[in-house]
């Protein structure tokens, strides 16, 4: 048995080097995935022997990384600054054609919007760039899920940069930790110089790990995302300079508040942010913030935080509660909030109602 298992560990090791050399892992890497699948196995089978649960784990990780081969997806490491929702880019198209069917069939397969049954088709005939769609005139997909993910991360063998991510289909329903070192795969499509762009792959899955050495937070945003910083006093001309631009992003520092933790209508928390030059100015509204479920909030009223949104503009309500066709103010909606270290206040859980925040605001939904 003893020999079985030298035998055993020789063959790990010649694997280690061998995968160190093909995947640009790390030994520390590979030993992380393989200890893990060790104790997958000891879950799975707690009646086999030690050794023979070793086999199985190794030949689940040679499996993995055998898969990891054949994809073109490279390994990063860094962190995410912010995630925005999971978006179903074709619901609102698949209602509409459902509509138009129900309200005039002979219209709605005529124009090509759905077939003779009323299912949906899909109308758009060509790429951005011209070409041909090959989707045109079939069937519009259930669902199709997209999601973009914004970070700062890099390869080994290169410098870290800010990085603009896109993750289409299932993988964009990944679980996705904020603002903490982490490792990842994913496959990149970057040009020379500028912002990073990056795609995800089936196997795109992103691993906290604390042994990454990073500098603070707040550092590498000044550094990295520059770009993208606003001050709040110059967000409502920021909005109005890229509303049209559907991929914007706004990353901005403010003191909190007010931080209502009971969830609108449409599962978000509210969080107002105002500058140090108003905070003693009673009448200034703030920024709302719209903080989706997903993202964990461990900070209190009056600390400093840096977030990370999409700025949107929805319209005025009047005192009955309905909707003017005046503009209402600026609000963010957050894919990432960090409280800075030095000015982060614990939370107290307080039950809030939506009522207690007074805001002229609306919460608008994302739509691509």
């Amino acid at each position: 048995m003893k020999g079985g298992h030298k035998n055993k560990m020789v063959e790990l090791k010649d694997m280690i080097k061998l995968w160190i050399e093909k995947l640009s892992l790390s030994e520390e890497e590979i030993m992380r995935d393989y200890n893990e699948f060790k104790e997958e196995e000891n879950k799975l089978h707690p009646t086999l022997s030690q050794i023979d649960k070793d086999k199985l784990a190794l030949q689940k990780l040679a499996t993995s990384y055998r898969r990891l081969l054949r994809s073109p997806a490279v390994s990063f490491e860094g962190i995410i600054i912010g995630a925005s929702d999971v978006i179903d880019v074709i619901k609102k198209k698949r209602a509409e054609a459902i509509k138009m069917y129900k309200e005039n069939p002979q219209l709605a397969i005529s124009n090509g919007i759905t077939d003779e049954n009323g299912n949906p088709l899909e109308t758009k005939q060509t790429w951005p760039d011209g070409k041909p769609y090959a989707g045109f005139g079939k069937p519009l997909e259930q669902e199709s899920l997209l999601r973009n993910v914004y970070g700062i991360a890099g390869r080994k063998s290169s410098s870290p940069s800010f990085f603009i991510m896109t993750m289409n289909g299932i993988v964009a329903k990944t679980n996705i930790p904020l603002f903490t070192p982490v490792r990842f795969r994913a496959i990149d499509k970057s040009q020379d110089g500028g912002v990073s762009i990056l795609r995800a792959s089936s196997f795109t899955t992103f691993k906290e790990d604390l042994t990454i050495q990073l500098p603070p937070v707040k550092e590498l945003i000044d550094k990295f995302c520059s770009g993208y910083e606003v001050k709040l006093s110059e967000l409502d001309a920021n909005h109005k300079q890229n509303k049209d631009n559907n991929n914007r992003l706004t990353i901005t520092t403010g003191d909190v508040t007010i931080l209502n933790l009971e969830p609108t209508k449409m599962g978000s928390r509210i969080m107002v942010i105002d500058s140090e030059e108003n905070i003693t100015n009673l009448d200034s509204p703030g920024v709302t913030c719209w903080i989706p479920k997903q993202i964990k909030l461990d900070f209190a009223e009056q600390s400093k935080v840096i977030v990370v949104g999409r700025t949107a503009q929805g319209k005025k309500k009047d005192i009955v509660g309905n909707l003017t066709d005046d503009d209402a103010d600026v609000s963010l909606n957050v894919y990432g909030v960090y409280a800075i270290p030095e000015f982060k206040i614990s939370p107290i859980v307080e039950e809030i109602t939506e009522e207690n925040v007074t805001t002229d605001t609306k919460e608008v939904p994302e739509e691509w």
